[in-house]
């Protein structure tokens, strides 16, 4: 594994160097994995420079046909997607929006990502306005078909100049997660019981129907439990989810602060996201 690792630090060396020296030039760069990849291309889309001076570009990923790689959250049977920039120039930070995902069962469990596409759209903050950037990214992403393999992918771009707007860009920012309260919300609340090897999680959020096929995706960020065998129903004008929590060592006592329990709600025509609860 340190083997790998180094090996790739000394390609995206590599990558860099050369990205440096295209600084004059227009146009972007893209690269592919292994021949053996199901990542077809990976390219960044440049975008174009917002009103607060950020950099709205995006990541492109190909995959080939009937292929899908993963949300942030990518569920019980998901590979969790790593996204390094650091290795970018004159880039103070890279902030992903991810767009809406699409819900996979696969052998009973419930995952959620993005088949054949993904644009993921990347919120872009130079060092120096005035300098263009050099985007250097390291992707390690599962991509799952019949069955799921690790992908390590390199991309780079420069982002010079005002840019122009996307569409395709644009079109995934209208998917993206939006404030619950801005769906509807206005009281969520959970209770924790103890069980077994843990705890039992149940959410309630007042909130109207957001559409078809309502999930809630709960999660703890920054903790080390695990949340598992979660699902959501409709009881009126609540939506409820229920999961169990198992903390990291069998003998430690669960115990979660209620404000840093996040959620999205995620539906065929719309997702939406908030972050702690009161008790209930």
């Amino acid at each position: 594994m340190t083997v790998m690792y180094r090996t790739r630090r000394a390609a995206l060396g590599t990558a860099l160097s050369a990205l440096a020296l295209s600084l004059g030039l227009s146009g972007t760069a893209s690269a592919q994995g292994r021949v053996d990849n199901p990542v077809v291309e990976a390219e960044i889309l440049p975008g174009w420079t917002t009103q607060n001076g950020t950099r709205m570009a995006a990541l492109r990923l190909i995959l080939t046909p009937g292929w899908h790689t993963y949300w942030r959250i990518p569920g019980e049977a998901g590979i969790a997607p790593r996204l390094d920039w650091g290795q970018s120039q004159n880039v103070a930070s890279v902030v992903p929006i991810w767009p809406r995902p699409r819900v996979f069962d696969q052998n009973g469990y419930r995952s959620y990502g993005y088949e054949d596409e993904l644009i993921l759209p990347l919120q872009v903050t130079a060092q120096d306005p005035g300098r263009p950037m050099a985007l250097l990214g390291a992707l390690s992403i599962g991509v799952c078909n019949e069955t799921c393999v690790p992908a390590d992918v390199t991309v780079q771009g420069v982002l010079r100049g005002p840019g122009e707007r996307d569409r395709r860009i644009s079109g995934a920012l209208d998917t993206a997660a939006q404030p619950g309260a801005r769906a509807g919300l206005t009281r969520a609340t959970c209770r924790l019981v103890p069980e077994g090897r843990g705890a039992e999680l149940t959410l309630r959020a007042t909130l109207p129907p957001q559409g078809r096929a309502e999930d809630i995706i709960l999660e703890l960020p920054g903790s080390p439990y695990r949340i598992t065998e979660s699902r959501t129903w409709r009881e009126g004008d609540e939506l409820v989810a229920q999961a169990s929590l198992r903390p990291p060592r069998r003998s430690e006592a669960v115990g979660i602060d209620r404000s840093t329990i996040a959620f999205t709600v995620l539906s065929e025509g719309r997702m939406s996201w908030s972050q702690g609860c009161t008790g209930g």
